[in-house]
């Protein structure tokens, strides 16, 4: 029962390893040429103040 466990235990550590192998490989042909769109950050504490600010009106 060890054995069985140790064995898939290394088959999924290879799986593992030959994904991220194949991961960079292909980010390495693929590259972006554009940078990736950044969403404006959002401060919830500036809008639970501002909610606040309303609510007690």
């Amino acid at each position: 029962m060890e054995l069985l466990l140790i064995a898939a235990l290394l088959y999924l550590s290879l799986a593992l390893g030959f994904i991220l192998v194949i991961d960079n490989l292909v980010g390495l042909v693929f590259r972006e040429s554009h940078t990736p769109l950044q969403l404006p950050s959002f401060d919830i504490g500036r809008a639970f103040a501002a909610s606040q600010k309303f609510k007690r009106k």
